[in-house]
């Protein structure tokens, strides 16, 4: 199927869509500092990745991770436009995640990926998979 949009006004919906700053991020952050109200929060650190948060004192990487983009199980879906295009681009997507996730492992530091669907649904349980990944 053919993109109904011109490549002008798909090329200004893409540009549109932020790559941080979202809600989910916010209130993410906002979750974090209530669960850890002490602890240094470094927001986009220099890390492999380019992390949402990291808690330095706790040694633990937090991202935030849209539905769409990382191909989420549960909501995650291909658009039947250009659907090769998006198959492959969600792909490496997951993959580069993946890959990333291991260095950070490997560098010794905690690695939490947190789905936009799990904020949207339970922030209170966000936490609490944050501070049972922190020790």
């Amino acid at each position: 199927m053919a993109d109904w949009l011109t490549k002008e006004q798909r090329s200004r919906n893409m540009s549109a869509i932020r790559s941080s700053g979202t809600v989910t991020e916010r209130r993410l952050g906002e979750v974090i500092r209530d669960a850890f109200p002490r602890r240094k929060v470094v927001e986009h650190p220099d890390l492999p990745g380019k992390p949402d948060y990291y808690l330095p004192g706790l040694r633990l990487v937090v991202f935030a991770d849209g539905c769409f983009w990382h191909g989420c199980a549960q909501h995650g879906h291909i658009p039947e436009a250009n659907r090769e295009y998006w198959e492959a681009k969600l792909q490496r997507n997951r993959r580069r995640d993946r890959h990333v996730t291991r260095q950070l492992r490997a560098s010794g530091l905690c690695v939490v990926r947190v789905w936009h669907h799990e904020m949207k649904a339970s922030p209170v349980r966000v936490a609490s998979k944050l501070r049972r990944a922190s020790g």
